[in-house]
């Protein structure tokens, strides 16, 4: 039978636009006991905990995308001919080999790798119930990857 949860609008919010935030009503809505009494407010801080973290891997998935789309494209895009070159028929390097292009790709490669290595590390806390570290690191890896990730695909 259906339990009274209806869904009433809405939320328009900044972030991931993908999902989807709503407003819920409970209009006579049973409600069931998940977990142990009088704890729920630790569960709810470690399901916020681990969206947190959550948040900050999707920004390292699209830092990384962008990356490898860079790279690909480096790798492909003429332009340009070798440093002390005067030919204008010698044939055109990738910019691949433009000593900024390379700095830039290496800039981005070390912001997503920097931001994967994070949010993998904190992925073991939570596997491994280190709550101490994971307090200390969770803002982190929410974030450094979500400011530098964006940054890397601004390069």
């Amino acid at each position: 039978t259906r339990n009274g949860v209806a869904i009433s609008g809405l939320n328009h919010k900044m972030g991931q636009r993908g999902i989807t935030n709503t407003v819920l009503n409970f209009d006579g809505a049973v409600g069931y006991l998940v977990g142990e009494p009088h704890r729920g407010i630790v569960y709810m801080f470690h399901m916020m905990n681990e969206a947190r973290l959550g948040v900050g891997m999707g920004a390292v998935a699209l830092g990384y995308t962008g990356y490898l789309k860079s790279l690909e494209y480096a790798r492909e895009r003429p332009q340009g001919r070798p440093l002390g070159v005067k030919d204008p028929s010698t044939p055109q390097v990738p910019i691949i080999e433009h000593a900024d292009v390379k700095r830039m790709l290496l800039a981005q490669k070390a912001y997503v790798e920097g931001g994967l290595a994070l949010a993998l590390y904190c992925a073991k806390l939570v596997d491994t119930d280190d709550t101490a570290v994971l307090d200390i690191l969770t803002p982190v890896a929410k974030s450094w990857p979500s400011q530098w990730c964006v940054e890397a695909n601004s390069l």
